[in-house]
Protein backbone atom coordinates (compact mmCIF):
# COMPACT_ATOMS: atom_id res chain seq x y z
CA UNK A 1 0.00 0.00 0.00
CA UNK A 2 1.39 3.41 -0.86
CA UNK A 3 1.80 5.85 1.90
CA UNK A 4 1.78 9.69 1.94
CA UNK A 5 4.04 11.56 3.84
CA UNK A 6 2.87 14.86 6.12
CA UNK A 7 4.40 17.36 8.43
CA UNK A 8 3.11 15.58 11.47
CA UNK A 9 3.83 11.79 10.25
CA UNK A 10 3.03 9.33 7.75
CA UNK A 11 -0.72 8.15 6.26
CA UNK A 12 -1.66 4.94 4.74
CA UNK A 13 -5.20 4.27 3.51
CA UNK A 14 -6.45 0.94 3.19
CA UNK A 15 -9.66 -0.83 1.09
CA UNK A 16 -10.45 -4.42 1.15
CA UNK A 17 -11.23 -5.78 -2.37
CA UNK A 18 -15.29 -5.82 -2.19
CA UNK A 19 -15.52 -1.94 -1.09
CA UNK A 20 -13.22 -1.71 -4.12
CA UNK A 21 -15.12 -3.62 -7.07
CA UNK A 22 -18.70 -2.26 -5.21
CA UNK A 23 -17.24 1.51 -5.63
CA UNK A 24 -16.04 0.84 -9.15
CA UNK A 25 -19.55 -1.01 -9.85
CA UNK A 26 -21.08 2.42 -8.80
CA UNK A 27 -19.34 4.42 -11.41
CA UNK A 28 -16.67 5.57 -8.28
CA UNK A 29 -12.83 6.16 -9.31
CA UNK A 30 -11.60 4.56 -5.94
CA UNK A 31 -8.51 6.73 -6.13
CA UNK A 32 -10.56 9.82 -5.52
CA UNK A 33 -12.19 8.49 -2.34
CA UNK A 34 -8.19 8.35 -1.29
CA UNK A 35 -7.67 11.70 -2.44
CA UNK A 36 -10.22 12.70 -0.47
CA UNK A 37 -8.89 11.49 2.39
CA UNK A 38 -5.27 12.11 1.99
CA UNK A 39 -6.57 16.07 1.60
CA UNK A 40 -7.65 15.38 5.07
CA UNK A 41 -4.82 13.22 6.10
CA UNK A 42 -2.38 15.90 7.80
CA UNK A 43 -5.13 16.83 10.23
CA UNK A 44 -6.00 13.83 11.21
CA UNK A 45 -2.19 12.94 12.11
CA UNK A 46 -1.96 16.17 13.87
CA UNK A 47 -5.46 15.30 16.17
CA UNK A 48 -3.63 12.31 16.82
CA UNK A 49 -7.27 10.40 15.98
CA UNK A 50 -7.78 7.22 16.66
CA UNK A 51 -10.72 4.50 16.21
CA UNK A 52 -13.94 4.97 14.06
CA UNK A 53 -14.24 8.22 12.31
CA UNK A 54 -17.99 8.42 10.56
CA UNK A 55 -18.03 11.74 7.95
CA UNK A 56 -21.33 12.76 6.25
CA UNK A 57 -21.43 15.31 3.81
CA UNK A 58 -24.77 17.74 4.97
CA UNK A 59 -25.79 18.93 1.61
CA UNK A 60 -25.52 15.80 -0.09
CA UNK A 61 -26.18 13.14 2.73
CA UNK A 62 -23.21 11.05 1.27
CA UNK A 63 -20.97 9.39 4.06
CA UNK A 64 -17.64 7.60 4.72
CA UNK A 65 -16.96 5.46 7.62
CA UNK A 66 -13.55 5.23 8.25
CA UNK A 67 -11.17 3.43 10.94
CA UNK A 68 -7.86 5.42 12.01
CA UNK A 69 -4.98 2.96 13.77
CA UNK A 70 -1.58 4.22 14.85
CA UNK A 71 1.31 1.86 13.68
CA UNK A 72 3.40 3.91 15.68
CA UNK A 73 3.84 7.52 17.40
CA UNK A 74 4.68 8.62 13.55
CA UNK A 75 2.40 6.53 11.43
CA UNK A 76 -1.19 6.08 10.73
CA UNK A 77 -3.44 3.78 8.89
CA UNK A 78 -7.09 4.92 8.06
CA UNK A 79 -8.91 1.94 7.02
CA UNK A 80 -11.77 2.79 4.88
CA UNK A 81 -15.22 0.48 5.86
CA UNK A 82 -17.63 2.00 3.97
CA UNK A 83 -18.42 4.95 1.07
CA UNK A 84 -22.08 5.69 0.88
CA UNK A 85 -22.82 8.20 -2.19
CA UNK A 86 -26.24 7.14 -2.27
CA UNK A 87 -28.45 7.89 1.35
CA UNK A 88 -31.50 6.85 -0.25
CA UNK A 89 -29.90 3.35 -0.36
CA UNK A 90 -29.11 3.18 2.38
CA UNK A 91 -32.73 4.56 3.88
CA UNK A 92 -34.48 1.25 1.97
CA UNK A 93 -31.94 -1.50 3.44
CA UNK A 94 -32.93 0.21 6.64
CA UNK A 95 -37.03 -0.39 5.90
Amino acid sequence: MEQTKYDCGNLRVVMDASLMTGLTEQGVMVDEVKRLIESFGNKLLMTKATGEIDFTNKTSGASMKLDVQWESEHSAVVYVKDVNLDPKREKAALA
